[in-house]
């Protein structure tokens, strides 16, 4: 494996050895436009309550949740 290093300090840098954030952070939301938020697909609808649920929304739904938030479907504190 070719060896991997900081481009500004030239230190080795372990592959694997940092991550990615796979989960957004959500603060206290709640839908507020049910008619809205019942024109998701019904996967959608169902990914968007269980990030709401646990405060955690994985990172390939947060654009929806910020177009659900723009829409005015979706409130956060």
């Amino acid at each position: 494996m070719k060896d991997v290093r900081c481009p500004s300090c030239n230190v080795s840098i372990e592959p694997g050895s940092f991550g990615f954030d796979l989960v957004v952070r959500l603060g206290d939301c709640e839908i507020r436009d049910w008619e809205r938020f019942g024109q998701l697909s019904s996967t959608n609808q169902e990914r968007v309550l269980q990030a709401l649920e646990s405060g955690l929304a994985p990172r390939e739904i947060y654009p929806l949740l910020l177009k659900l938030k723009e829409m005015g479907a979706l409130i956060c504190t």
